[in-house]
């Protein structure tokens, strides 16, 4: 799944790679402005290598398969008591020209192991963690059941990014009032979790900890309504590395994963200045 969003990613990068047209009429003008959406999300996942090591076990679990948890779409994403539930974007920006932005956000995504799937385990198990599973494995295949493991990030798998946009014109209707832009970024910085697990029996709904980092690229269309609310959708695909997974929280026990992911979004944006607007230039950009 992941490499074939990978592909669908560049053939869109390629797709708006193409030469714009030569006159743009009434561009809108952003350096110095703001912007600041709010959506949500569809994730997918690579399969992962999870590696548990605790004072009376250290094992590893291979291929294990994950999907996300989206809440059924109803009342749950308009009531603004429950607008975090679901797996949610909001993101501020910060034009320093025209076309180039640097924005922080979060991707609110969830991240949940597929219970019941066979895999295999290399490690030791002591008696002292569990007598149904105790000894030492080699790659030896295994069913994933809930006396062995259950695993989510689902409060969240949260992307804190930094990222650099460039936001590309594409096209602009006769009434001047739309305009449809193409946004291509790079980002990432933490990963920020809150994990529900139980290894061999024994875990904790754990408390928000910074798990670990990423590294991704967004690309997808924009269309502003009078330079200032905005619908936007998007994909982003990258790879986060977890070195540091909560199990019992302050405790000994630790977890550690790699993944890759997918995801996408819809999201509505407003653009603003803060204290004095800037002075729009009356001039039309024309190329000679």
């Amino acid at each position: 799944m992941i490499k074939r969003g990978c592909i669908v990613l560049f053939l869109l990068l390629s797709h708006v790679s193409y030469s714009q047209t030569d006159e743009v009429s009434n561009e809108e003008y952003r350096k110095g402005s703001f912007y600041f959406y709010w959506g949500y999300n569809r994730g997918f996942y690579s399969k992962s290598n999870l590696h548990f090591n605790g004072p009376n076990y250290d094992f590893t679990l291979y291929n294990l398969t994950a999907h996300d948890r989206p809440s059924k779409f109803g009342s749950v994403y308009f009531n603004p008591r429950t607008l975090s539930i679901p797996q949610y974007n909001y993101r501020l920006g910060y034009f320093f020209t025209d076309r180039i932005a640097v924005s922080i956000g979060n991707d609110h995504m969830k991240y949940v192991i597929d219970q019941n799937q066979w895999t295999t385990i290399s490690g030791v198990i002591s008696p002292e963690a569990s007598t149904e599973y105790a000894g030492a494995y080699l790659n030896e295949p295994i069913e994933l059941k809930e006396e062995l493991l259950t695993f989510d990030h689902t409060d969240g798998f949260n992307l804190l990014s930094l990222d650099v946009e460039y936001l590309m014109p594409i096209k602009e209707e006769p009434s001047k009032n739309f305009h449809l832009h193409w946004n291509l970024g790079i980002g990432g910085v933490w990963v920020v979790t809150k994990t529900r697990v139980k290894v061999l029996g024994d875990g904790l709904d754990n408390d928000f900890h910074i798990a670990g980092y990423t590294l991704s690229a967004k690309s997808g269309p924009r269309i502003t309504y009078k330079n200032r609310i905005f619908l936007s959708s998007e994909i982003r695909a990258g790879y986060a590395t977890l070195p540091s997974v909560l199990i019992k929280n302050a405790e000994p026990e630790i977890g550690d994963h790699n993944v890759g992911y997918l995801e996408y979004y819809i999201v509505f944006g407003y653009n603003f200045n803060i204290g004095k607007s800037n002075e729009r230039n009356s001039r039309n950009r024309t190329k000679p």
